[in-house]
C-alpha cells in the first residue's frame, strides 16, 4: 500500500448545504440539494475542543501507587469560523437560520439578525483547497489535484462581530461542528475515479467529525445565492461510433426557461456550446483515457459533472 502526500495551498471553493432536523441534506426545487457554493471566503477555520478526560491515580496507605489510569483524550467538536469578504445573504441565513431580506422582485438582498435562539437550523461544509504538486502524477489520472474537507454537520451558527471603515468588510460565520451519520455518503460526486465520478465510498458514520482527502474531481463553479438544479443527464458511447470513441450527453432534466442552453467541456479541450436544452450534443476522442465531462447551465452557471471512459481502440 503507498500514500499520497501534498500540502494544501489556498482555498478554492466553500459549498453550505442545509440539513434538516436530523441531518440530512434538505431538497430544493427539482430534488435538488438546497446550498450555496462560494468562492468570497477569506479563510475557514477549524478549532478542535477537546475533552481531557480524567486521570485515575489512588495511592494506598501507604502512599504508593494503587490504581493509576492516565486521561484519554478526545475530540469532542470543531469550533468552525468562516471570514467572509463578500456578502451573500443566502449563505449567511443557510449558517445562522436567520431571516432573509427579500427586496420586491423576490431576490435575496440581506438578511436580519434576531435575538432567537438558534436550534433546528444546520448546514454541512465542504472546503476545497489546492495542493502544492502541480504535474500530473504518473499512474493517475491526469488532472489537477485538490484537497477536500467535509464538515457534515455545524450547527449553532452565528454572525460574528464586523466593522465598516475606509476599507474591504469582512464578516465571520461561526458555528460547532459535530457528527452527523445522516450526511451519509452525501448527495454530490466529490470523486474522479478512472472508472467515472462518485460520491463518498464509506458513508460519515456516529463518531465520524471530519472528512480530508484528496480528489480529482475539481470544485463546482460559485453562485451568487442558492444554486439552482443544473442540467442533468446521461453520457454514453455512440451507438453510430463502433469504437466506443464517441460519447453522448442526452439531457433528462432541464431548468425551466424559454431561453435555457447548456454548454458541454468534454475533458480534452473541446465543447459543445449552446445547444437547447432538449438537444443531444456527441463528441469524438482521439485518444483513450477517463475524461471529466463538465455540463453548465448557461443561464445561471450551475454545473453538473459526468465522465466518459474512452476504450483503447
Amino acid at each position: 500500500m503507498t500514500a499520497v502526500c501534498d500540502t494544501p495551498v489556498k482555498g478554492k471553493m466553500l459549498r453550505a448545504t442545509k440539513l434538516g432536523v436530523c441531518g440530512d441534506p434538505i431538497l430544493g426545487a427539482g430534488g435538488w440539494p438546497v446550498h450555496v457554493t462560494s468562492k468570497g471566503f477569506v479563510s475557514v477555520e477549524y478549532a478542535a475542543e477537546v475533552d481531557d478526560g480524567e486521570e485515575i491515580d489512588q495511592k494506598d496507605a501507604n502512599g504508593d501507587s494503587l490504581v493509576y489510569e492516565p486521561a484519554r483524550r478526545r475530540i469532542k467538536l470543531y469550533n468552525v469560523t468562516v471570514t467572509a469578504g463578500r456578502v451573500d445573504p443566502e449563505l449567511y441565513t443557510l449558517f445562522t437560520g436567520m431571516p432573509v431580506v427579500l427586496d420586491e422582485d423576490g431576490d435575496a438582498t440581506g438578511m436580519r439578525v434576531t435575538t432567537a435562539v438558534n436550534l433546528d437550523s444546520a448546514v454541512a461544509l465542504e472546503v476545497w483547497s489546492g495542493t502544492q504538486l502541480k504535474k500530473c502524477v504518473a499512474g493517475s489520472l491526469q488532472r489537477p489535484r485538490f484537497g477536500y474537507f467535509l464538515l457534515p454537520q455545524i450547527i449553532d451558527g452565528q454572525i460574528g462581530d464586523f466593522t465598516i471603515e475606509n476599507g474591504a468588510a469582512s464578516f465571520t460565520l461561526t458555528g460547532k461542528a459535530i457528527e452527523n451519520p445522516g450526511w451519509a455518503v452525501g448527495p454530490y460526486d466529490v470523486y474522479l475515479r478512472k472508472t467515472g465520478i462518485e460520491a463518498l465510498m464509506d458513508p460519515m458514520g456516529d463518531q465520524d467529525l471530519l472528512h480530508l482527502d484528496w480528489t480529482y474531481l475539481p470544485p463546482p463553479a460559485p453562485t451568487c445565492g442558492l444554486t439552482v438544479r443544473p442540467p442533468d443527464g446521461t453520457v454514453t458511447e455512440a451507438a453510430a461510433d463502433p469504437t466506443g470513441m464517441t460519447a453522448q450527453f442526452a439531457p433528462t432534466y432541464v431548468p425551466a426557461a424559454p431561453d435555457d442552453a447548456y454548454t458541454v467541456d468534454w475533458g480534452d479541450g473541446a465543447s459543445s456550446a449552446g445547444p437547447a436544452m432538449a438537444a443531444t450534443a456527441t463528441h469524438q476522442y482521439a485518444a483513450a483515457g477517463t475524461y471529466l465531462v463538465t455540463v453548465t447551465h448557461t443561464a445561471s452557471g450551475s454545473q453538473r459533472f459526468k465522465s466518459f471512459v474512452a476504450p483503447a481502440v
